[in-house]
């Protein structure tokens, strides 16, 4: 597939919250990596301990894709996301908090379908929008 038709595959997979959807995009042999989230690595995974869990926790949530850039087989997009959270997610109970954090990812495509993910973000900027890990005193603000 061109470079452009990735693009368009990735941006529709990252912009959507519907599981049908995201069940149509995945491969099936797909492949999750995330740092802060190393438990999760299958598309199931994904779907019930990432984006369900976000829908849950950040009923508002708002995605924005900022920049999508492809080569080969690869997309990678800069995108960012905020939202309330209104519910339990990973273990941390509802704050009533606003968040907002960005994201770089890559994605390998493969017949048209996303086959792997890379994710990269700050996890600490969020547990400190969340008010979960405090910040030291005298040291720079944390916007949220």
């Amino acid at each position: 597939m061109s470079a452009e038709e990735n693009k368009a595959i990735v941006r529709r997979y990252i912009a959507t919250l519907d599981l049908a959807t995201l069940d149509e995009l995945t491969a099936p042999n797909f492949v999750y990596h995330n740092p802060g989230n190393p438990e999760v690595r299958t598309h199931e995974e994904r779907k019930q301990k990432v984006i369900i869990a976000l829908r849950t926790a950040f009923p508002d949530l708002k995605l924005n894709i900022e920049d999508v850039i492809a080569e080969g087989d690869k997309v990678a997009v800069r995108y960012s996301f905020s939202g309330t959270h209104k519910g339990e997610f990973m273990g941390i109970a509802p704050t009533n908090k606003r968040m907002e954090l960005t994201s770089i990812l890559i994605c390998r495509l493969a017949d048209g379908k996303v086959a792997e993910m890379w994710v990269e973000n700050n996890s600490l900027v969020f547990l400190l929008q969340l008010g979960v890990v405090p910040l030291p005193a005298g040291h720079f603000h944390i916007k949220g």
